[in-house]
C-alpha cells in the first residue's frame, strides 16, 4: 500500500464535539480522533512504501509467471504459501535444471509476489526452502555438474583497451567506445547508461562528470579522469561520439543505430549489454556482460590500492555491498595470503 492509494479519510460516526479515546490514553475530540487515525494509515502506508525499479518490476512479474506453471504442473492452488509449497518449488526448479542462484531469485521473487496478493506466507516456508538450495548446490558442486552460465567475469583495463581499439571508426563503433570507456570508468549498470541524457556527461579540464539520475542507489555523480591511453580514454570517446551523432542536450546520451547507420532514438539496458558483448565477442573474449564493468572497475580500482569507501562511491553501491565485499575479496587474497612467506 501507498500513500496515494489511500481514499479519503473515513467518516467518524461521533458528532462534532464528542470525546473519544486517543490511544496515547487521553481524551480527543472526534475530529482529532479521525486525523490521528488518517496520520496512522499514512504512517503504515510509509513503512511499507518500497520504491521498486522497472527491472525488479520486470523481475518479480517473471518469477510469478515461473510460480504459475510450477502450482499448474503440481496441482496445488496458486496462493499457497506454506512451507510444503516452497520446497516443492525448489525441488521442481531443481529437476527443471535450474542454476541454484535462479532458483534463489524466483524463490524470493515469488514470496514476495505472494504477500503483495494478501497471502500469510509461513515464515519458516523461504527458510527452509534455501536450505534446499544449498545442498542443491554442494549437490552439482561435488558432481562437478555447473548450471548457469556463472557470474560474470572482471573485465581488465587491458581487455577494455582491445575491444576499443578493435571497433571501427563508423558512427555505432564510436558509440560503442563511449559505451565501453563511460560505462567502466563509473562502473555503470546497463539501465544507468541507457537513461542517461546527452547533458548528463559534463566534460572538465580534468574529465568527465557523469550524472546518474536512475541509479540503484539513487542519484549519483561519479567523476571519471582523463585516460593515459586514447583506447580508453572516456572523454575522448564520449566527445567524439558526441561530435558524429550531434547529439540533442536534452536527448538520450545512447541511441540505437540500425545496420543502416541510422539513429532511431534512444538505446535500452538491453541494448548496451548487445553492444558490450559484440565488442568482446568480436576480439575472442567470451562470457563478457554488462556486469564485467562494474566488476572489472572494482577489482582494477582495488589493485591500484584504492579504499572501498573510494570504490563504492564510484560504483554506486552500498555501503554494505555483499557483491563489491567479492569483487574486492578476489583481489585482497593474493595481496594479503596466508601461504605468503612461509617458506612454501
Amino acid at each position: 500500500m501507498t500513500p496515494d492509494t489511500l481514499g479519503p479519510a473515513s467518516e467518524s460516526g461521533a458528532a462534532a464535539g464528542e470525546l473519544e479515546l486517543h490511544s496515547g490514553g487521553e481524551l480527543v475530540s472526534a475530529e482529532d480522533a479521525a486525523l490521528w487515525a488518517r496520520l496512522a494509515e499514512l504512517d503504515q502506508a510509509a513503512e511499507e512504501f518500497e520504491p521498486r525499479s522497472d527491472n525488479t518490476l520486470r523481475s518479480y512479474a517473471s518469477d510469478w509467471r515461473v510460480w504459475e506453471r510450477y502450482v499448474a504442473a503440481v496441482g496445488i492452488p496458486l496462493e499457497a504459501g506454506t512451507p510444503g509449497a516452497f520446497l516443492g518449488f525448489v525441488i521442481w526448479l531443481g529437476k527443471e535444471g535450474k542454476a541454484p542462484s535462479t532458483i534463489q531469485r524466483n524463490l524470493y521473487g515469488a514470496a514476495v509476489s505472494l504477500r503483495e496478493r494478501g497471502v500469510a506466507v509461513h515464515p519458516d516456508g523461504p527458510k527452509k526452502a534455501k536450505k534446499a538450495i544449498d545442498a542443491l548446490a554442494r549437490m552439482l558442486a561435488e558432481a562437478g555438474e555447473q548450471r548457469g552460465r556463472g557470474k560474470a567475469p572482471a573485465l581488465t583495463v587491458m581487455q577494455l583497451r582491445m575491444m576499443s581499439k578493435a571497433l571501427p571508426d563508423t558512427l555505432k563503433g564510436l558509440r560503442d567506445r563511449a559505451i565501453l570507456t563511460v560505462g567502466f570508468g563509473m562502473a555503470a549498470r546497463r539501465s544507468e547508461l541507457a537513461n542517461l541524457l546527452a547533458r548528463d556527461v559534463v566534460v572538465t579540464e580534468k574529465g568527465l562528470l557523469v550524472h546518474s539520475r536512475y541509479g540503484k542507489t539513487g542519484a549519483r555523480s561519479p567523476a571519471i579522469k582523463k585516460g593515459e591511453n586514447e583506447w580508453t580514454c572516456a572523454q575522448r570517446a564520449w566527445l567524439a561520439w558526441a561530435a558524429a551523432a550531434d547529439l540533442d542536450p536534452d536527448g538520450p546520451a545512447f541511441v540505437r543505430i540500425n545496420q543502416h547507420g541510422q539513429m532511431l532514438g534512444k538505446i535500452s539496458g538491453q541494448g548496451i549489454g548487445i553492444a558490450i558483448t559484440a565488442a568482446a565477442e568480436a576480439v575472442g573474449l567470451e562470457g563478457i556482460t554488462g556486469h564485467s564493468m562494474r566488476a572489472g572497475l572494482a577489482t582494477a580500482a582495488r589493485e591500484a590500492k584504492h579504499d572501498y569507501k573510494t570504490i563504492a562511491e564510484q560504483g554506486g553501491w552500498a555501503p554494505n555491498s555483499a557483491a563489491l565485499h567479492e569483487y574486492l575479496r578476489i583481489v585482497d587474497q593474493w595481496a594479503d595470503n596466508a601461504t605468503a612467506g612461509i617458506g612454501m
